[in-house]
């Protein structure tokens, strides 16, 4: 049963059980925060609160969690729900919070924690607005990280949240540039803001790959996508080789859509390097983790040299070896040493192909 599951969706399972694992922990302090404010005088009657309130608070915030993790990660990343991309952040924040909060409206009057341990509440007007508040600024709270976890990526989010890279790290990384194969042209027919919308619909279509093989979407630039992983992510069953491909079989399989509405189908040309960064957190208004190191100018250089050589996908000698044998889809060609741009010495790279008649299915294991 699970080995059949794809990828995305066990990825998503293994962020949903995290989700579940944190609720129970802020149930356990909402409850303990409730048992608190309701409990009599003294040791004793405190204790006796607790030990009710907190058993409660864990099963309340479980069935809460699940709902809602059930719906930002299963139900709003489908299609049907890309109406939600149009809306401004407030509106869907406000959306959001109204929709959960009356989820965890619902799990508070049905008391289930209360059934499951034999014991009835009964709220009066203090406790009742103990009660509401303590559900409804969790909730508020989880909506706004998800939505800010949206806006720069989850696990960029977590870094960002856990302080990981408040102190620079040298780390080794691959970084995938990926651009749009003419994309000039493209913008100059469809104009501006057809332009954007053509690119941004990209994006959205190669996000889910991305996320597949566990790649890390470091920044947009212009028509480019650069992605990321520390080596050893990468380095599993192949994956900062494979998303590329991914890529692209997802944009082949949504090429009528993109005929018909921009009159394109659209292709990416790519390179792969792996190097040493120093990662850390810069800014002060605007926080933001950065990598700054020369594996990133090279990177870019080994894009732009896919024109020259007629390769779609370029990756280092580094890299490739540190990936290990190539899987059997997966054919290289040796370019030998290329000169790069704003380097001394050339740069050994390989031409990456994928054999189109053993190419995986899009729901093979990452």
């Amino acid at each position: 049963m699970v080995a059949s599951l794809s990828a995305v969706t066990r990825e998503r399972l293994r962020r949903f059980m995290r989700i579940l694992r944190i609720a129970a922990v802020i149930g356990a302090g909402v409850g303990a925060i409730y048992g608190g404010a309701i409990a009599g005088p003294g040791a004793r009657p405190l204790l006796r609160s607790l030990l009710i309130s907190i058993p409660i608070g864990v099963i309340d915030a479980l069935l809460t969690a699940l709902w809602i993790a059930s719906i930002e990660l299963f139900l709003l990343p489908r299609p049907s729900m890309r109406w939600l991309d149009a809306l401004p952040f407030a509106a869907v924040f406000l959306l959001k919070t109204f929709v959960y909060g009356a989820i965890a409206g619902v799990v508070l009057t049905g008391q289930p924690g209360e059934h499951l341990l034999g014991v009835v509440t009964v709220y009066n007007a203090r406790t009742g607005l103990i009660a509401i508040f303590l559900s409804l600024v969790p909730v508020a709270v989880i909506v706004m990280m998800f939505q800010a976890a949206g806006l720069v990526g989850y696990r960029t989010f977590t870094a960002l949240l856990l302080g990981k890279y408040r102190r620079p790290n040298v780390e080794r990384r691959f970084f995938l540039f990926a651009d749009v194969v003419g994309s000039t042209a493209i913008a100059e027919r469809l104009g501006p803001l057809e332009a954007h919308r053509f690119l941004a619909a990209v994006f959205s279509a190669v996000a889910e790959p991305i996320e597949l093989y566990r790649g890390e979407i470091y920044q947009y630039v212009g028509d480019e996508i650069v992605i990321t992983w520390v080596e050893a992510d990468g380095v599993a069953d192949a994956r900062a080789l494979r998303c590329f491909f991914a890529m692209r079989a997802a944009l082949a399989a949504d090429a009528n859509r993109f005929a018909q509405r921009f009159g394109a189908s659209p292709k990416l040309r790519a390179a792969l390097h792996l190097g040493e960064v120093i990662a850390g957190e810069v800014g002060q208004v605007r926080r933001a983790i950065v990598f700054h190191g020369d594996v990133m100018n090279t990177t870019g250089r080994l894009e732009q040299a896919t024109r020259e050589v007629g390769c779609f996908f370029i990756t280092s000698a580094q890299a490739l070896a540190s990936l290990g044998p190539p899987p059997p889809d997966i054919r290289v060609h040796d370019l030998g040493a290329l000169p790069v741009r704003g380097r001394l010495e050339p740069i050994h790279a390989f031409c990456v192909e994928q054999d189109e008649r053993d190419r995986p299915s899009s729901n093979s294991g990452a």
